[in-house]
Order: structure tokens, then sequence, then C-alpha cells
């Protein structure tokens, strides 16, 4: 036996005084030192104990961790840290997102492709900052997918491996007998998107040399990875708020901010318009005057988003009213599906201004007689938005007919659903109370101002016109400065 000192009284070696704390420490080879310690939180299922090691980078980590620890568990409330992957915790958390739309749900799976090929296979109780940190520097210098890299064994990548079976060329005709069960156009679209195909000439596809063409690897835009991160956090947000983690590492990592530009760049403000002007907005509507969907663009024009119209049905419309209750919203896999609107905002009734009314008057006759030279019977449950065969437009499909009409007019290029934000914009430039705008797009004022306004030159000019006046005394006394706030600051 040894006395308390640890000497030996009986001869044998000393023996180890136990520690109060038992915390240990590890040096790694590159000096750095963790403290660790285990304890017995439970009974496995099979009744042996279930012991747990846990690792920290600071010793009053470990010990404020050991005390905490050791009560919870002689308390009965501890919960074990989760031994899952980073892969299976995303899994868990998509299935139990049950309230949000599908494809809000779909985003979702987009943004955590990065997480999953980066760290899916790491345990997600051992996810830290590093981790993240290292994530985004993927992400930036070469974490983007190279748009050649169709999945094996989808309808792009079988209809692509056919056509370089035949060096000379395919047509159409010929992919179709191939794969008759497969829309062929979409499949042979798709695969020229991805620059597997090339159409040297009018309906025959040749497959693209990949090895003469092979990219360098190229990083994602920084929206994308803020994106990125912000699901990741709310996976690890939701396991902390289970107490199977004890913190969010996520969101001690560093969002990337947007490329400033040169201030010397004079054309800088005009790289990424979010909206038309009055005169660019009138150019569009004039130019698809002619076009059978010119109801479904002066809708766009009206700020209406493509699945408002690409869901909006003919039992919803007459001659004063139109009525938002459905949506067509893009799956990155299959058919395009139906479902209620983005919010309760969005579910409105719309005043019909007289061009739409008389528009979709004439829409609706020219679908009229289509159904009838089908041999159909006519029924008003049919969609708005379809093909003169009666098909659906696909979202894609209709964005891309934007983009053909916008360039025929020689207008600047902005994205579809910037017609939204012209729409919020000339409505603000109006004087028309913020309320009463968010009221008729279907939002929230708050967004109106902060996400969907921009500002037209011709505003611009007025507030220096005005300040001008203002501050060299010829502003007349009658007049008062102008509030900027729509409907005199009524958000505030």
């Amino acid at each position: 036996m040894a006395d308390i000192t640890g000497s030996p009284t009986d001869g044998g070696k000393p023996q180890r005084q136990r520690r109060s704390e038992p915390i240990d420490v590890r040096t790694a080879k590159d000096g750095t030192k963790t403290y660790t310690f285990q304890i017995d939180v439970g009974i496995k299922p099979d009744g042996s104990r279930d012991r747990q090691r846990f690792t920290y980078s600071t010793k009053s980590d470990a010990r404020r961790e050991f005390r905490r620890i050791s009560s919870e568990v002689a308390a009965g409330t501890f919960v074990k840290l989760t031994d899952l992957t980073v892969d299976e915790a995303c899994d868990l958390w998509l299935e139990g997102k049950r309230a949000v739309r599908i494809n809000s749900l779909e985003g979702y799976r987009k943004s955590l492709k990065p997480v999953r090929r980066r760290l899916g296979e790491k345990k997600l109780r051992d996810l830290t900052k590093n981790d993240g940190d290292d994530l985004v520097t993927w992400m930036i210098t070469e974490g983007r997918v190279d748009p050649r890299s169709v999945r094996e064994g989808s309808v792009a990548s079988r209809v692509a491996a056919f056509v370089a079976e035949h060096p000379e060329g395919v047509t159409r005709a010929q992919v179709k007998a191939a794969f008759p069960d497969i829309n062929a156009g979409a499949a042979l679209s798709c695969t020229i998107r991805t620059g597997r195909l090339t159409r040297p000439r009018r309906a025959v596809y040749v497959a693209v040399d990949r090895d003469k063409t092979n990219p360098d690897p190229q990083g994602c835009k920084p929206v994308t990875i803020r994106q990125t991160l912000m699901v990741l956090s709310m996976v690890v947000q939701s396991f902390v708020d289970q107490g199977a983690l004890p913190r969010n590492v996520v969101t001690l990592v560093e969002r990337p901010k947007d490329s400033i530009e040169d201030d010397d760049d004079e054309h800088a403000s005009a790289t990424t318009p979010k909206t038309w002007t009055p005169d660019e907005v009138q150019t569009f509507r004039d130019s698809v005057r002619d076009d059978r969907l010119y109801a479904c663009w002066l809708m766009s024009c009206y700020g209406m988003r493509r699945s408002e119209i690409l869901g909006l049905r003919w039992f919803r419309v007459d001659d004063s009213l139109l009525k938002v209750r459905r949506g067509r919203v893009p799956l990155s896999k299959g058919s395009p599906v139906e479902g209620l609107p983005k919010s309760k905002r969005s579910r409105r009734n719309l005043p019909l201004p007289s061009d739409l009314a008389a528009a979709l008057r004439t829409l609706k006759r020219i679908q009229m007689t289509e159904c009838l030279a089908r041999g159909e019977t006519w029924s008003d449950d049919r969609l708005v938005a379809i093909h003169e065969d009666g098909t659906p437009i696909a979202p894609q499909r209709y964005t891309n007919e934007f983009h053909r009409l916008r360039e025929s007019a020689g207008l600047r290029r902005i994205q579809l659903r910037h017609l939204r934000n012209t729409s919020v914009s000339l409505m603000l430039a109006l004087k028309i109370p913020v309320h009463v705008v968010a009221a008729w797009h279907g939002h929230d004022p708050a967004m109106s101002l902060g996400v969907y306004s921009e500002a037209q030159p011709a505003d611009l000019k007025s507030a220096g016109t005005l300040l001008h006046a203002l501050q060299t005394g010829s502003l007349p006394h009658t007049e008062h400065p102008v509030d900027p706030r729509p409907h005199g600051g009524a958000l505030a």
C-alpha cells in the first residue's frame, strides 16, 4: 500500500494518485495540444457502459465541460452528442422540413450539395470552424461543378452517349426513335447547354470531344457560398437546439462579400441592372404586342411572379378581376408542380387594367379556337399559359422566350424576375403608397422598399434638382422638402 504522498509502504512501486478531474493532455506531431477526458454517460442497449471521449482545445474548456457533463449525467439530463455524419444530418433535416414549399426544399438540397461533397463523411459533432473556412476556400477556388458533368444514368447522359456513337452526327428523329419514352427535344437542348453536344447544322447533333474542352476549375459566386453557409447553419442549429451539439460553429465562419467594382469603371452601374426604365418597358410591350402570349408578358410587366402566371387558370379570370391562388414551380427532377403561392400575402385579387383585360380576352379566344381544332372540349379549368397543342409552358421555356424577345427588341439584359423589381420601382416613383404597392405584388411592405425597389435615373435627377433649389434658395417658400418615402413615411 502507498501512503497519501504516493510513497510505497510495502516495498512496491509508488501508486498514482487519483485526480479529481481526469483530464489528459495530447500533443500532436505539429505541437498542437488538446485536452481530453472520458466519462460514462449511460448504458448501451446491450447493457454495457457507454463511455464517451471529449476533446477540447484548452484546459479551461475541458475542465468546465467535464464538470457540466458530470453534473448532467448524475442528474439524468445529459444528451449524447450526435454520432451522425454531415451527410446523414442533412438528410434528417431535409426530411423534417414539411412546412416549406417544394421548390424551397429543392433550393435547400441544391445549397447543401457542396457541403455533402466536401464534408459529407465527417462526423457532425467533429465539425469545426476550420472545416467551414476550408469549405468556403474550396468553393471560392474550385467548388463550381463543371456544367458538362451530367449525372451518369440520367436522360441527358444517355442521349449524349448515343450521339457519341455516331461521329457523323444524328438527327432529332433518330434520337426520338432510340428513346421513345423521353422528350427528345428537351434532352438535346440540355446536352447542348452543358457543352456535351453541338449542332453544326439544322437538326443535326454531334458529340463534343470533352478532352479538348476541359476547363480549369471554377469557383462559386459569393452569393452562392453565403446561401450554402446559411442552410448549413440551419442544419447545425437544429441539432444544437436538440441538445445533440454544444454550439453552432458555422456561425463563426466569415461570409465572403461581393467583389467591389473599380470606381473608375464608368459602366459599373450598368453591368448588373435590376430594372428597366419606363421607356424600355414600353418598348418591350410594343415589341410583343403581336405575340401569342402577349397577355402573359403584360402580366410579367405588371409585376406578377412567373409561377403565378404559369399556374393561373381561366376560371380565376374575368373582365375586371384576376385571382392569384396557385403557382407552378420547376423542380430539378421531374415536371413542374402546381401548389399554393409563395405566401399568404401572395393570395390576392388584382383589378385588371384595361389593356391586360383585353389581351386576356384575345388569348382566350385563340385558345378556344385551337381547342376546337384539336377536337377537344373547352373548359375554364385550363391553364392560361399553354402551347398551341394545349400542353403547359415549362418555367424555363417561358424565361428563355422572354430573353429571345428582349434581344429581338434590342433591350438591356435583365432577369425575368426583375420585371417585378421594375414594377415596384415605377409604382413607388409614382408616389403610390408603399402598402398599396406591396399588396399589388403580394409581399411585405418592407420588401418593396428594401429588396424590390431601385431608383431610376429620372428619380435621381429630380432629387438633385430639388436639393439644388433648396440649397440655393430658389425653391419657393410655399413648397416644402418632399418626403422621399412613399405615403409620407407610412412604413415607419
